[in-house]
C-alpha cells in the first residue's frame, strides 16, 4: 500500500487519472509486472521468490477491482481463516508468465494454470468486486465451480467469499 501511496498514472484507454484507490491489475500488470519482468519474460512469482511456492489459497477474482479492495479483502480473509503473513495465494497476475499466457491457459481448462493451483489448494476464496463483475468473468465463474465440484468437495476443499463492506472494511 505504501507504493502506491500518492500514485497518480494517467489511463491511455480512458483518459481517467488511476489513483492508488482506483488502480487495478490491468494497471499494475502494464506498469509494473510487464516492466519488472520483461528482461527475463517470467511471472512476477518467478522474479520475487526464493523457491517455488504451493499455493495454500486460491484466488479467484476480476483484474478490474481496485487493488486497494483485494487487499483489504484478502487481508481480512487472512485474517479470518488465522493465516500468516507468509501464507501463498494464488494470483494469476503474479504466478502466471504475462509474456507466455498460451503456457498458462490452454484450450482445454482442465489443463491451465488454474486448475492446476486449484488442485494443490486447501480452498478457493472469491474476492466479489462492488459491482459483482466477478460473476460474469467466464474464467471466475470456470473457477467457482471447479471449486465447488463434488470431487474436490470430497477433499474437504474450502470455498470463501469475500467482498468489500465500507471503504475500509471487508466480510
Amino acid at each position: 500500500e505504501k507504493v502506491l501511496q500518492g500514485f497518480q498514472h494517467e489511463d491511455a484507454r480512458s483518459r481517467k487519472i488511476v489513483t492508488r484507490d482506483s488502480v487495478n491489475l490491468y494497471h499494475i500488470n502494464r506498469l509494473f509486472v510487464k516492466p519488472l519482468t520483461k528482461k527475463y519474460e517470467c511471472s512476477f512469482m518467478e522474479l520475487t521468490a526464493d523457491a517455488a511456492q504451493d499455493p495454500l489459497w486460491f484466488v479467484s477474482h476480476w483484474w478490474g477491482e481496485p487493488v486497494h479492495d483485494f487487499v483489504i479483502c484478502i487481508t481480512k480473509h487472512a485474517s479470518d481463516r488465522g493465516l500468516s503473513e507468509s501464507t501463498a495465494y494464488w494470483v494469476c497476475a503474479y504466478a502466471n508468465n504475462q509474456w507466455r499466457l498460451a503456457g498458462d491457459v490452454s484450450d482445454d481448462p482442465a489443463n491451465s494454470s488454474f486448475r492446476k493451483a486449484i488442485d494443490l489448494a486447501v480452498g478457493t476464496v472469491t474476492i466479489l468486486d462492488r459491482g459483482a463483475v466477478t460473476f460474469s468473468r467466464v474464467w471466475c465463474t470456470y473457477e467457482i465451480f471447479v471449486s465447488l465440484q463434488d470431487e474436490v468437495a470430497e477433499r474437504k476443499y474450502m470455498y470463501d467469499v469475500y467482498t468489500m463492506y465500507t471503504d475500509i472494511d471487508a466480510v
